[in-house]
């Protein structure tokens, strides 16, 4: 960049400090920066080392000083991070989620590459003078310490002698006693592997392996030159694995020239052996070949377009969203697949591993960064035409892409609940208007937000009526559990429920049972003054959760050592109290019911039928999913009991049988989208069921059967559904008749946080009936979270109903910037732009 000098945006500048910045080019540093580069600048007080991204150039090397002069820019100090500068593509993606979620550049760039791409700057601490002329012991300590180690990084200092030394290194600097300085140390998280080829020629080498020449007395080493002649070339592991070779006679190999070791990268995809497998022909129906044929006409109209691929459960949706795949694959462009849950992830990247073998890359939180990191390395160096994953793999550095899916597109876990607080469905759009490409977004329950969009025509809407096949949608019974109570039976299992797991095991088929709780028992209470078990850190009570395979009691005292009480927000977790810790007495109680305890009772009417339990608490292994699922589609068990994780989008021909256990729960979570939650999980899990040859039935256990969601869920009908939730969504003014913002403020002093956010409001609505005026917004709060106080810190909300635009985002943004000046150290505050919930 032939440049007098550059403008940088610094990576971890404070969101009210975070703006472009102008940095003198040095000669010889010229040649390799480049918009997108990443660099270090000297920036704030004490001009301390700093990553930045270079966003563009300019022709200028000084500025103007606040008393007129001209003054010459600060230089940039260095380049850094070479292989992972920032595409046109992806600077302008950075720039959108700072305007659609008022988030700092540096969250952007570090939301859209992997961490493990970024470099880490080690601060340096060096003694200058002789000897130490302070005032204080604690710096004279440090002083000795440094001039007898030497230059020592502040991480040691801080082990050696805890946070305080900051505040003496900060008093020395400032007397000109010691000096800081930087080092960047460059990622270097990748993978290398040993291959060897031939140094001979291929007669001298298969004279050697034949043992015609008699270079070579050891067997084994005639055998490894007879490998390497045939193949090539062959690795270090794979020699090992074939022919038992030993290091040793590798290098003894290389010693006399006849073979040369190589090193190169390579990269770690737990998902390679994936494309094994032989898959079926991807036959449509006729009512799939016309689905596909609306989508591709919207695809060949060479711009952005959106499509909602609407279908009831089974009916095939994936099929048509393979033969999109196809499709653009076909005119060598590339294709993101996007999945709610990481559960999904084995079965959707099985589908098209298939298919597309090592073409496949696969994203998600599961994998450990290193294997995060080379699938991103690949994706950027061509290597793949399509990638698989969760919310982030919206951000893989794809080039030209041709499509993305959003596969069950109403499930909350596409918005991000740390900043950038984005909506994967949101970046995607912009990366198809950026790619003149697809975007195709499919559910058999849609958000109410995108099947409004398509009803008014923003969006195209294809349908699929029918299940592929000859399957039809399983017989739905409703039972209702108070006739349950009455009649004596306090389980978490209706009579009913439990003839029909037995019936479906007896004809040799499987059930799925979905229940949104896990843990044993719910809380923990005493009879007597009715003091609830609650964590200390949260505002919230704690659930009981045993040890694996001990058997409990119903009191506290037969439970006392067989398990703890844990909060599912912080983690906390203590033993069992056996007397009330508030009046001492020990008549306590534990009410309700989580996976774990329907999982103790299944295996208990049921002990041969094979019960897995899928919750938070059975998968956080790597590869669990896989192994769950795995384990019941090849039947080594007749029942699967889970979270929303077995709810939606798996394919399990041989179960018949669905089972919700308890389809209130969700209805009354207090948020505006409870009922549209309640009806898509129902609707989902009940899909599960007859998919195969066998009819499918489902059985819904409630306590309010006469309840019109529930009921409207049971009939699968969406559309009546949508028409009235809709209606009261506009009468209440809520999404998508509006956008909301969620304003958090956050402390850890209960008395400080509610004596600031009083001033805080007034100072929103102040900038609303001033500089805002042309902008409506409705200000609802301040009022506590629905969880006051979780991790020892306090919260409370502010809502703001809007229409999202220009203006609506300046106000935004001035929020962000002036609020947190006037707040108390210790108050923070967090914007969500459309949260998930309220």
């Amino acid at each position: 960049m032939r440049k007098a000098s550059v403008k940088v945006r610094i990576l971890d500048a404070p969101f009210a400090a975070d703006s472009e910045y102008r940095y003198l080019l040095p000669d010889p540093l010229a040649d390799s920066v480049e918009v997108g580069s990443f660099v270090t600048v000297p920036f704030g007080r004490g001009d301390r080392r700093h990553l930045a991204v270079v966003v563009g150039g300019s022709d200028e090397a000084e500025y103007a000083a606040a008393d007129g002069r001209k003054k010459e820019l600060k230089p940039v100090l260095s380049v850094t991070q070479e292989r992972f500068a920032l595409s046109e593509e992806q600077l302008g993606l950075c720039s959108f989620l700072c305007s659609a979620t008022v988030c700092s550049f540096g969250d952007a760039v570090r939301t859209v590459l992997p961490g493990a791409a970024f470099s880490s700057l080690k601060e340096i601490w060096t003694a200058r003078a002789e000897e130490y002329t302070g005032e204080t012991s604690e710096d004279s300590h440090v002083f000795g310490f440094l001039r007898s180690n030497g230059s020592t990084p502040l991480t040691a200092l801080l082990r050696e002698f805890g946070p305080g030394v900051q505040d003496s290194l900060r008093r020395m600097r400032k007397a000109g006693l010691v000096a800081e300085d930087y080092e960047v140390s460059e990622s270097s998280n990748t993978r290398t592997a040993r291959y060897y080829t031939l140094n001979v020629s291929e007669s001298e080498a298969s004279d050697m392996a034949s043992g015609i020449s008699h270079v070579l007395r050891s067997a084994r080493q005639r055998a490894i030159v007879g490998y390497i002649l045939n193949n090539g070339k062959a690795g270090e592991d794979e020699l090992r694995r074939q022919l038992d070779a030993t290091r040793n006679q590798l290098l003894n190999l290389c010693a006399k020239n006849i073979i040369t070791e190589h090193s190169e990268e390579f990269f770690r995809d737990p998902y390679s052996m994936r494309g094994n497998r032989k898959p079926d022909e991807n036959v449509l129906s006729d009512e799939q070949k016309k689905a596909f044929g609306e989508i591709e006409d919207l695809y060949l109209s060479g711009e952005p377009r959106t499509a909602l691929l609407y279908g009831i459960t089974g009916s095939g949706k994936t099929r048509v969203i393979k033969a999109m795949v196809d499709r653009v694959l076909q005119d060598g462009r590339k294709v993101i697949i996007l999945v709610p849950e990481i559960s999904l992830t084995p079965q959707t990247v099985d589908f098209f591993c298939g298919y597309y073998g090592d073409r496949v890359s696969v994203i998600h939180s599961s994998l450990s960064a290193g294997e995060r990191f080379d699938a991103y390395r690949k994706i950027a160096s061509g290597g793949s035409d399509v990638v698989i994953g969760t919310r982030s793999a919206v951000f893989a550095p794809l080039k030209n892409i041709g499509m993305i899916v959003i596969d069950e597109e109403q499930e909350h876990t596409y918005k991000s609940d740390t900043s950038p607080k984005y909506h994967a469905r949101d970046v995607a759009r912009f990366r198809v208007s950026e790619n003149n490409a697809l975007l195709l977004m499919a559910s058999a329950t849609p958000s109410l937000d995108s099947f409004y969009r398509a009803k008014q025509g923003k969006y195209s809407l294809i349908t699929l009526k029918g299940r592929y096949g000859n399957a039809k949608l399983p017989e739905i019974r409703v039972v209702d559990m108070r006739r349950e109570a009455s009649a004596g039976n306090l389980s978490p299992l209706s009579g009913e429920m439990m003839a029909a797991i037995g019936n479906a095991g007896k004809e040799g088929h499987q059930s799925i049972l979905f229940l949104n709780r896990r843990g044993y028992s719910n809380f923990e209470m005493c009879r007597m003054c009715g003091e609830v078990i609650e964590c200390p850190n949260c505002s919230v009570s704690l659930t009981f959760h045993a040890k694996a395979g001990v058997r409990v009691g119903e009191d506290a005292a037969s439970r006392s050592g067989k398990g703890y009480l844990i909060c599912h927000y912080c983690g906390y977790r203590q033993e069992v109290p056996v007397l009330c810790p508030s009046c001492g007495s020990d008549h306590m109680a534990f009410i309700g019911y989580g996976t774990q305890m329907v999982e103790r009772e299944l295996n208990s009417l049921f002990p041969s039928a094979g019960v897995l339990r899928m919750d938070n608490d059975t998968t956080g292994a790597k590869f669990s999913y896989e192994d769950l699922l795995g384990r019941f589609k090849r039947e080594e068990a007749g029942i699967l009991l889970g979270t929303q994780m077995v709810a939606k989008g798996h394919d399990f021909p041989n179960v018949t049988l669905v089972g919700v256990i308890d389809a209130d729960s969700m209805l009354h979570y207090g948020d505006y989208r409870a009922g549209e939650r309640t009806f898509s999980m129902i609707t989902q899990v009940v899909g599960r069921a007859g998919r195969g040859e066998h009819p499918g039935e489902a059985i819904i256990q409630t306590h309010m059967p006469d309840n019109e969601i529930i009921s409207l869920a049971c009939n699968q009908d969406y559309e009546a559904f949508y028409e009235k939730e809709i209606a009261v969504r506009k009468s209440y003014l809520f999404p998508p008749f509006c956008d909301m913002v969620l304003l958090t403020f956050t402390g850890t002093d209960e008395t400080e946080l509610n004596c600031a956010v009083g001033p805080a409001a007034e100072a929103v609505s102040k900038m609303v009936r001033t500089d805002f005026t042309d902008t409506p917004v409705i200000a609802f709060g301040p009022f506590e979270a629905p969880v006051y106080k979780m991790d020892e810190k306090f919260r409370i909300r502010m809502v703001l109903k809007c229409r999202l635009g220009k203006r609506t985002r300046e106000l935004l943004s001035k929020i962000m910037r002036e609020l947190p000046q006037s707040l108390p150290k210790t108050v923070s505050i967090s914007m969500d732009i459309n949260p998930s919930s309220i």
